[in-house]
């Protein structure tokens, strides 16, 4: 037990020392550390979506090559696979919705986290909100720049309460497809 605790907090030092070199954490000017801090947690979430995007992409990968393989004993195993590789994260998910190989709430989900991905990779700076003038009032708004269900998804209560969730459950019903079908799972 002692040993676990030692190698979790020389892992956490890593892990602090990495972050700290790399946006600045421990900066010394106050103002400097926050707008560092703010970096930091914009990458943070961005990493998350894109780890989410990623992992449900290839567990739906896993799901086609499979309904490929059962119902194309012709297809050549390497064919389906470059077949199932080359298709891009919005054509792979509409085949799995056309081939209901995930339910409609699915699908509207992940055509939705595809979009978050997109808006996540486009944009460098996500917790800067735009600026744009509204009718002849030239009256200021901000509007975020990625969001989701039409609220700011950058916005912590937003992000945790709101995206991760759905997120987590999609995430989870095609992983335990993809345990099944590989046979970890009776």
């Amino acid at each position: 037990m002692a040993r676990n605790h030692k190698r979790n907090e020389k892992l956490r030092a890593e892990i602090n020392e990495i972050c700290d070199s790399l946006y600045g954490l421990n900066e010394r000017d106050p103002r400097t550390r926050y707008y560092n801090l703010k970096t930091y947690r914009a990458d943070v979430l961005r990493g998350f979506v894109f780890h989410m995007h990623l992992a449900c992409e290839d567990l739906l990968r896993a799901v086609l090559f499979d309904f490929l393989a059962k119902h194309n004993r012709s297809l050549p195993r390497k064919a389906a696979i470059r077949i199932v590789d080359d298709i891009k994260s919005a054509e792979l998910i509409h085949w799995c919705s056309r081939l209901k190989l995930v339910s409609p709430t699915q699908f509207k989900y992940l055509l939705e986290l595809n979009r978050v991905r997109n808006a996540c990779a486009h944009k460098w700076i996500l917790d800067s909100p735009k600026v744009k003038r509204v009718g002849k009032m030239r009256k200021s708004v901000r509007t975020p720049i990625v969001l989701y269900n039409g609220k700011d998804l950058f916005n912590p209560k937003v992000f945790v309460d709101e995206f991760v969730p759905p997120c987590g459950k999609i995430y989870l019903k095609l992983l335990f497809r993809v345990w099944k079908i590989q046979g970890k799972l009776s």
